[in-house]
């Protein structure tokens, strides 16, 4: 089968690998729909501790399964939509309610979506893969995993419809916070960057836009999708008095961020700073997802094969565009 195989950071081939056979409770897929991501485009760029190199990429998808075995929650023919990790749900995060923090949940996972067939592990699919309705497409339903960690960053920091919410970064996560905000019925949703394209599908999926840093007064949650660290800092300014600040976007390893004491302790602010999800966002997720109303639709940037995929993403790297789907 075709695939995408990161070289190293910078360097993406397609190449011929041989198409993996599933073992008993593992579901063989053909991929229908694998969408690029803001983690994938760091590795490419950077590389990342759980994306190994040389190595199978992508890990978004959607597809139809091909081939089971023995036990396996699914048959040949089901179409499917589903993450790439799920907990082990017995050791101490999972029995204390923190499965995103589980001991082994990056241990066993799906990497290798921007290929033409993509296994899935017993855990992963008996767990965290699910039934896709006909009545969404493909596209929207491999959006589930970072859905799912959006999920996973509204359960911690709960807002309220009374609020008023700015969200730094209008990549693909801050334009999915700005989703489900809206759809939870969150009063006022401003979306802070830089990019032009970006800032308008935000505008379309109901937020105020304002282009960063020429943000104006304080809101009762602020929630940091750049992971940059001197916007972890400057987030810290818009916060209201005993509001929120959630500091999603991941900085890389090693980084320091300093904050004024003073204001984060009289003012009583709340920092968050959420990690990766857990089975209740998993399925909030996929609610949201098979909502008619729900439409995430404004995040597609077109369609690609995967031959074009060293340029998918120089192009995201130059901010053209916000996820690519990749259709094998």
């Amino acid at each position: 089968m075709k695939a995408l195989v990161l070289m190293e950071p910078g360097r993406l081939i397609l190449s011929e690998v041989a198409v993996p056979d599933p073992a008993p409770g593992e579901v063989l897929i053909k991929v229908q729909a694998a969408p690029t991501c803001g983690t994938d485009l760091k590795a490419f760029l950077r590389g990342h501790p759980q994306i190994p190199m040389p190595g199978l990429f992508g890990h978004e998808y959607s597809g139809t399964v091909v081939a089971a075995g023995h036990g396996a929650p699914f048959s040949p023919g089901d179409d499917v939509m589903g993450v790439h990790s799920a907990p082990c749900q017995q050791c101490r995060w999972c029995l204390n309610d923190q499965e995103n923090l589980c001991e082994s949940i990056m241990s066993t996972k799906v990497l290798g979506s921007y290929a033409e067939y993509l296994l899935i592990p017993e855990r992963i699919a008996r767990v965290n893969v699910f039934p896709k309705p006909e009545r969404i497409g493909f596209s929207q339903a491999a959006l589930l995993e970072p859905l799912a960690c959006v999920a996973q960053g509204i359960e911690r920091a709960q807002p309220k419809p009374q609020m008023e919410v700015l969200v730094i970064g209008p990549g693909a996560i801050g334009l999915m916070f700005v989703a489900a905000l809206k759809h939870l019925g969150v009063r006022r949703v401003t979306l802070a960057g830089r990019n032009p394209l970006r800032l308008k599908a935000g505008e379309s999926l109901g937020a105020e836009p304002v282009t960063f840093p020429d943000v104006k007064g304080e809101f009762d949650m602020v929630i940091e999708c750049t992971g940059k660290v001197e916007v972890w800092e400057a987030a810290m300014g818009y916060v209201r008095r005993g509001g929120t600040l959630v500091l999603f976007g991941g900085c890389p390893a090693g980084s320091k961020a300093e904050f004024d004491t003073k204001r984060l302790h009289y003012d009583d602010i709340t920092l968050l700073s959420p990690f990766h999800f857990g089975t209740k966002a998993v399925r909030q997720a996929r609610s949201w997802l098979l909502d008619t109303e729900f439409d995430l639709s404004a995040l597609f940037s077109g369609e690609r094969s995967l031959s074009d995929g060293p340029q998918v993403f120089r192009d995201l790297e130059e901010g053209r565009g916000i996820k690519y789907v990749f259709q094998p």
